[in-house]
């Protein structure tokens, strides 16, 4: 795997095992518990984050080794603007309904298939060569379409977000 990529990749790695200890020794009424109707549970925050990465997955399946993203619609603007978003949690609707979680899986199951997935994300940013760094691997749904660096920099923002996500729904779940 090429450094740069090795070093994102061990930080996503490094986060997810914080997250995993963070949430271990917590009972299921504090992870299911929610400040509202529309509002998420950290169990339903893992289950997207789950299928963002899923979807992630797919999308690299799909343009490792050879992209087939149009480098004609990149959105450079656009993505700047999720980053930002993301960094300031400003509230916004997931960008597309398939990333929705859709509840009925434990901590464990998703666990589980998320480790499944940074597996399989492992082995597949092991197959990018130098000269195809800058090939357009992944689209977001606003975005526009990334090169892996700012896909991995994406992941990595998003999987700050939602932390503060989980941090603030710990926070309510002792007041409620």
């Amino acid at each position: 795997m090429l450094s740069n990529i090795q070093e994102k990749y061990e930080s996503l790695i490094k986060k997810r095992e914080d997250l995993s200890q963070q949430l271990s020794a917590r009972p299921s009424a504090v992870l299911c518990f929610k400040a509202g109707p529309d509002k998420w549970s950290i169990v339903d925050v893992i289950e997207h984050l789950v299928i963002a990465e899923q979807n992630l997955l797919e999308q690299l399946a799909a343009n490792v080794p050879v992209s087939t993203l149009d480098p004609g619609t990149r959105t450079p603007k656009k993505h700047q603007t999720v980053i930002k978003v993301m960094e300031r949690d400003i509230p916004v609707d997931v960008p597309d309904e398939s990333l929705e979680p859709h509840g009925g899986l434990t901590l464990g199951e998703l666990c589980s298939q998320w480790d499944d997935i940074r597996k399989k994300l492992q082995d597949l940013l092991a197959e990018i060569k130098p000269e195809n760094e800058d090939d357009l691997v992944y689209r977001h749904p606003y975005g526009g379409p990334l090169d892996i660096a700012e896909t991995l920099h994406f992941i990595d923002v998003h999987f700050d977000n939602h932390m503060r996500q989980i941090d603030r729904i710990l926070t309510q779940s002792k007041i409620e």
